[in-house]
């Protein structure tokens, strides 16, 4: 694995030795920063399932503000932490030893808001529905901000969450990225009284 952009190009990570984990392929990375490219100098990051931080790192040298990394296996724990030391970062990142719902949870506690938030849980995980109600209720999405799962092409995200809306999906071969943005009460109004046209799919 490496960093494909910015301050920290180049820069190789240190990544998992067995199966457990399932790094974001660079290829997935790299359309996935080209399509966030206009929002990540100067945002806040929240990297879910967060595995090796693979994303994060990539979004801290392409001039992120901060960082948060949610985390609860022992593997991607210390494999962030190594990262962390490899790339000589300091400050600016956070690292939640949680699960996902209880670190959410936490940090809708704390007021925090994230401009992208990237999540990637294991393939065969189905809770989709539940992290967005997280998400989107509980004010850790703003209106702008960009919410992307990452999934197995098979999976069966819905259309629309509590308070989102998918908005775009990105394929390269069984992976996917699906893009889901806050939904106003106005907004919402008009969309269920609307057609439902599913949301743009793209194969890179």
């Amino acid at each position: 694995m490496r960093i494909i952009a910015g301050k920290y190009r180049g820069r190789r990570l240190r990544g998992p030795r067995g199966l457990d984990l399932r790094p974001t392929s660079d290829r997935l990375k790299e359309t996935l920063f080209n399509i966030l490219s206009p929002i990540v100098s100067g945002s806040v990051v929240l990297d879910v399932f967060a595995g090796t931080g693979a994303i994060g790192f990539e979004a801290v040298s392409r001039g992120a503000r901060q960082v948060v990394f949610v985390e609860d296996g022992r593997e991607g724990l210390t494999l962030i932490r190594q990262n962390l030391d490899l790339c000589g970062i300091s400050s600016g990142c956070r690292l939640i030893q949680r699960d996902a719902f209880t670190a959410l949870r936490q940090l809708a506690r704390e007021a925090f808001q994230a401009d992208i938030v990237y999540l990637d849980p294991p393939y065969q995980w189905q809770p989709y529905r539940d992290l967005m109600g997280v998400i989107f209720e509980l004010g850790l999405a703003h209106e702008q901000t960009q919410v992307v799962f990452e999934h197995h092409r098979k999976a069966d995200l819905p259309e629309n969450g509590p308070g989102c809306r998918r908005h775009r999906v990105v394929r390269q071969g069984d992976r996917c990225l699906s893009f889901y943005t806050a939904v106003t009460p106005e907004a919402g109004l008009i969309s269920n009284r609307a057609d439902q046209a599913p949301a743009a799919e793209i194969d890179d």
